[in-house]
């Protein structure tokens, strides 16, 4: 949500600088005329009080006069045992200095039914908040923080302020999102808005309307609203509290025409693009290579970073700016893509998405801040292609690089009319192949890892920030888990064709005592890391699956071998995923494992489905291999047993483990 809340602050995760100015960040005056000041009820506690406090009101009004908007906001809040009194008695509040001015009304303890005023100026310090700046995000918000004394159990601490000043980039205009989210279990949750009546807005949840004067008054209220503790594994999609939009713009065809206005190129700009595209013609011969050298160009050469103050939140920088400085955001690299393609003779435009939200998208009101990235459309012979810029190390050509799985976007064009679809094309499969090699010398473990699509793009991103080194450490160590005595033959190899988009990456290991215990048992580690659990089990919200997924892992054992088999295949389908195992034996024994996730997220009422056919998975995965001369049991019905005739026989019996837990 976009409004600036004041909060607890449980935790201090800025990375903060103190201002030296701090009293002309802020001033200290009386609440405004216009509020609607509500009475909180402190008589009797909350039972459901958590982190030591009980909600008693969280108030929020707007005026919105002409261009100007002024949002006021109240807590009360009773701290009721000693971590409350941790929790609660530090109080922050963050705005964007470069159109809100941030007024403070008034901070009081109610103490046995006296007011004790604790707004004193000197206290307040203002720091510079950057809580994206691990992320090379900077956005220039600040934060006042308030450190309360002598704060007791049973006080009650009544807290109000105002945000004065308008997003400039509205241009006079007015969209928000109002939400009813608690930390803390609260009796009575209010958004009150004073509209001008002779304005038009759209809301997406019924108020109730009372006209004053000039003004429309709209209110939502909501009582005894539960604390919002979103479980783990929600779709980035799935919020668990419920929200109202409220937006001036009636149609996206508006909010297509603001963007435009933003996303223009100047003429210096235009000079700047028209000679890089120059330079991009004479080093690469063709047109599709001048396409991909110019994709990479953005993608590789302009280093991310967002300066998102002021008018930068939205408004791109030009490509002028953009290409001296040689870093950008996402706006910027897309405007830049979309020019510089143009420039070589391709239709292409920016487009807002919004990462989260995707397809679900379409049951919102239309509104400039529904969207959190940029990326570019493509139009070339009849398709359409969708670029993002930030991605870095990206492989492929303009017809076969990997889709933004955005699923909606907002074509920056004043001719658009509506939301338009991405249809995404996953070309993503990672395929483990391990190979065992045995000789009268030593035991081989060969693995050939095969990237493609955006799996081959998310290896080529580690690989470009690790060392071969590091990356033959970490996968020793890793394989040491079901091989003990291993040692690595060299260091491993890369083989990436980024044209084509697939990376293969190639391990030579030699096994020591594979059978000294008796037996080994193999695992498809890059199958099984994928069939995880949810820590929340028992759940109330939908649970999100690592989609697209398709891993395939394969187990060879070299030898002249014929082996006898009870049950070949199994092939389970739950809610989300899609698994299947295959024996096959003859000269070679080959077992392999496969994994798909067909969607995105499983329902609430699919997640027990879910869970278990994650058991029923998760038990098949499990081979133990024993030498031939062992003494094997009899096999149960049920399982499987391979029996091999080659320079060192074996008998692999395939056990079911024993239910997750």
């Amino acid at each position: 949500m976009r409004k600036l809340l004041l909060i607890l602050l449980f935790a201090a995760s800025a990375r903060a600088a103190v201002h030296a100015d701090d009293a002309t960040q802020f001033e200290v005056r009386h609440a405004p005329a216009w509020i609607d000041t509500l009475t909180a009820d402190t008589r009797t506690a909350n039972r459901s009080a958590r982190s030591g406090i009980d909600g008693l009101l969280e108030d929020h009004q707007v005026h919105v006069t002409g261009t100007n908007v002024d949002e006021y906001f109240r807590r009360v809040h009773r701290v009721v045992t000693s971590a409350g009194v941790q929790n609660a008695s530090q109080l922050s509040i963050d705005f964007d200095p470069s159109y809100q001015r941030l007024v403070l009304h008034d901070v009081a303890i109610i103490r046995d039914g006296k007011r004790i005023e604790e707004m004193a100026r000197d206290d307040v310090r203002i720091i510079e908040k950057e809580s994206e700046s691990k992320d090379s995000i900077f956005d220039g918000q600040l934060t006042a923080l308030l450190f309360l004394k002598d704060v007791r159990p049973g006080d009650v601490i009544d807290y109000s302020w105002t945000l004065a000043g308008s997003n400039p980039l509205l241009g006079g205009r007015y969209a928000d999102e109002f939400d009813f989210s608690a930390h803390v279990p609260t009796r009575l949750m209010r958004h009150r808005m004073l509209w001008p009546a002779n304005r038009p807005i759209h809301l997406s949840k019924p108020a109730k309307i009372e006209h004053r004067g000039a003004d429309d008054v709209y209110t939502w209220e909501r009582r005894d609203v539960g604390s919002t503790d979103a479980e783990d594994s929600t779709p980035d999609w799935y919020e668990p509290w419920e929200t109202v939009q409220v937006t001036e713009y009636a149609s996206w065809n508006e909010v297509a025409k603001w963007a435009d206005a933003l996303f223009r190129l100047d003429d210096t700009s235009h000079a700047a693009v028209v000679r890089l595209a120059n330079e991009i013609r004479e080093s690469n011969q063709g047109r599709d290579a001048q396409l991909v050298a110019a994709i990479r160009f953005v993608q590789d050469d302009i280093r991310y970073l967002g300066i998102e103050m002021g008018r930068g939140s939205h408004e791109p920088r030009q490509p002028a700016v953009v290409l001296t400085q040689r870093y950008g955001d996402c706006k910027d690299k897309a405007l830049l893509l979309a020019a510089l393609l143009r420039e070589l003779g391709i239709e292409a435009y920016p487009a807002l998405v919004n990462t989260k939200l995707r397809a679900h998208l379409d049951g919102y009101l239309p509104s400039p801040f529904l969207f959190d990235h940029v990326i570019t459309q493509v139009l070339d012979g009849g398709r359409t292609y969708w670029i993002d810029g930030t991605l870095s190390d990206q492989g492929g050509t303009l017809a076969t690089i990997e889709t933004p799985s955005d699923e909606r976007t907002l074509i920056v064009r004043p001719e658009t009319k509506a939301l338009a679809p991405i249809v995404v094309h996953n070309r993503g499969k990672v395929l483990v192949e391990e190979v065992i090699r045995t000789d009268s010398q030593r035991m081989t473990l060969e693995v050939t890892s095969t990237y493609s699509g955006h799996d081959a793009d998310d290896i080529r991103s580690r690989m470009a920030s690790e060392s071969l080194a590091d990356v033959a450490k970490s996968h020793l160590n890793r394989y040491a888990a079901d091989h003990p005595r291993i040692e690595a033959l060299g260091q491993p190899s890369i083989a990436d064709d980024r044209l084509g988009n697939v990376l293969v990456l190639r391990e030579r290991y030699t096994i020591h005592d594979l059978w000294k215990n008796g037996s080994w048992t193999y695992y498809p580690r890059a199958v099984e890391q994928q069939l995880t659990h949810p820590e929340t089990l028992v759940r109330s919200m939908p649970l999100a699956i690592d989609y697209p997924l398709d891993v395939t892992e394969r187990l060879i054992i070299r030898g002249d071998a014929k082996a006898r088999v009870d049950e070949n295949d199994n092939i389970l389908d739950g809610p989300a995923l899609h698994y299947e195992q295959h024996i096959a034996h003859g000269r070679d024994l080959v077992i392999t494992t496969m994994l798909r996730a067909t969607k995105d997220a499983v329902s609430v009422a699919a997640v027990p489905d879910h869970l278990a056919s994650l058991n029923e998975m998760r038990d098949g995965l499990d081979v133990t291999v024993e030498p031939a001369h062992s003494t094997v049991a009899p096999v149960a019905a049920g399982t499987a047993a391979v029996v091999l005739m080659a320079g060192l026989a074996t008998t692999i019996a395939f056990r079911r483990k024993r239910p997750w837990k």
